[in-house]
């Protein structure tokens, strides 16, 4: 995450919380509670370290100069201000990377929203926690009541690191580079029992999981530009379950379903559907009660998105047996592949080597010439499943974004709160610029299932989750 940072391509993640129309101020209020609870957000005083030449591997230290002042601040937008004026604001806070000397978080308090409404934009590095740990932080600062809450007393012992020494730095590296070539060893032989066991797992030679390089090409696809797009939009919670009841599915599958569905609308638009299906990388957590602390803990499967079917239930289905597949295939590899993959180039090489890399694929555009690896992210973040309140405002829309990669400009993110399903579109705006029209694809393709689901004769019960 940290290596692969370029300006085209900036690394993190982020949350718009919409809020009903608050009784005392939000920034004040939000302010005291990160600092009443900072104890228990611990990514929050944690700055990276690298040593000057990029040899050694990267820290994290507890940051001597943390301020909660350095990570929060307040907007407005003209008001009243809608929806598509809050997109624009949080667009171009996408497209700026974060601050490295510094903890790799901020949080935006935005004002001026129809209704009196106010949003909060959150925004923390990629490197610094996955989705999974981006969920537990959103339990942590908010609350069930407008009141609030105590949570267990403020750590005073909290130490901060001093700044290491030159020479300090040097003999890490040192460390670091003599014992690359072991870990190095360690990860080939981890990486190589991964696929092994996963060619043992392959049913058939006429298995037609998706596999990387061979995402068709669309107009999603290519070099990124710095410049970011972003749409908002949710449906009814019930709306999805109530598809997911009829058709035997599970929520995510829905989610693909609805993406799909509003793909091929878009992509229809725009010049015709590719002839193969589109892939998608859906994210999928591998943390253990023993990662808890961790990061990041992802791992991915690979979806077909099967664009030329005509039928929305049809697209449905197919989607489902191919994740069941694809999931199944994936609990019996026990491998986290990011990390090993990861780990083993990282130790094959030097910080200052892979980020060069990354730095001269980009300004290269080699993306438009090279296989696309997928084409395009679908993630599925279990949200709150109760009302919530943050600084004693109610929470009422909660939407999240991903960061796109080089070769695949849309990422499509969903998050489900106590009785809605928020999608966050965020994309490369040279290949999307009208991402607002996906979004819309997706609440129409909701909507078309659910009418559908509501046709259907109730089959026998089933539980899917």
């Amino acid at each position: 995450m940290l290596y692969a940072e370029t300006p085209e391509m900036p690394m993190h993640t982020m949350g718009v919380l919409v809020l009903e129309t608050p009784k005392a101020p939000v920034f004040e209020g939000l302010k005291r509670v990160i600092e009443e609870r900072l104890h228990l957000l611990a990514p929050f005083r944690r700055r990276l370290l690298e040593d000057p030449l990029q040899l050694g591997d990267p820290h994290w230290i507890e940051d001597p100069e943390f301020s909660v002042d350095n990570h929060l601040s307040r907007s407005a937008v003209p008001s009243p201000g809608s929806m598509r004026e809050l997109a624009e604001l949080v667009a171009a806070s996408a497209s700026r990377m974060l601050d490295r000397s510094k903890p790799l978080w901020e949080l935006q308090v935005v004002e001026g929203l129809e209704g009196g409404s106010v949003a909060v934009v959150a925004k923390i590095h990629h490197a610094a926690m996955d989705g999974g740990r981006l969920v537990s932080l959103i339990g942590t600062l908010l609350d069930l009541s407008p009141e609030g809450r105590t949570l267990g007393s403020a750590d005073d012992n909290w130490t901060p690191d001093k700044e290491p020494s030159l020479l300090w730095l040097t003999a890490d590296a040192a460390r670091s580079l003599v014992m690359k070539p072991l870990n190095a060893l360690r990860a080939a032989t981890e990486v190589g029992s991964s696929i092994l066991g996963s060619v043992r797992l392959q049913p058939s030679r006429n298995d037609n999981a998706a596999k990387l390089f061979e995402a068709p090409a669309t107009p999603l696809n290519g070099a990124l530009s710095p410049q970011r797009a972003v749409a908002m939009a949710d449906v009814a919670f019930d709306d999805v379950k109530a598809i997911k009841r009829a058709f035997g599915t599970t929520v995510n599958d829905v989610v693909l379903a609805a993406g799909c569905g509003a793909l091929r609308a878009w992509l229809r638009s725009r010049g015709g559907l590719p002839l193969q299906p589109l892939v998608a990388n859906v994210p999928v957590t591998v943390r253990s009660e023993e990662d808890e602390e961790a990061g990041n803990r992802v791992s991915m499967i690979l979806v077909h998105l099967p664009v030329r079917i005509d039928d929305p239930v049809a697209r449905l289905l197919a989607i489902r047996d191919e994740t069941e597949r694809a999931k199944a295939q994936h609990g019996k590899s026990k491998g986290d592949v990011f990390r090993q993959a990861t780990d083993l180039l990282t130790n094959v090489t030097v910080p200052w080597v892979l980020t060069h890399a990354i730095e001269v694929y980009a300004r290269s555009h080699l993306a438009d010439r090279l296989p696309f690896l997928w084409n395009l992210v679908i993630s599925n973040l279990p949200g709150p499943p109760v009302p919530l309140y943050c600084a004693g405002a109610k929470l009422v829309r909660l939407y999240p974004f991903g960061p796109v990669q080089q070769g695949s400009g849309l990422n499509l993110t969903v998050m489900s709160t106590a009785d809605r399903l928020c999608l966050g579109a965020l994309a490369c705006k040279r290949m999307v610029p009208d991402v607002e029209d996906v979004a819309n694809g997706f609440v129409a393709e909701v909507a078309l299932l659910k009418k559908r689901a509501t046709e259907r004769t109730p089959c026998r019960a089933e539980t899917r989750f």
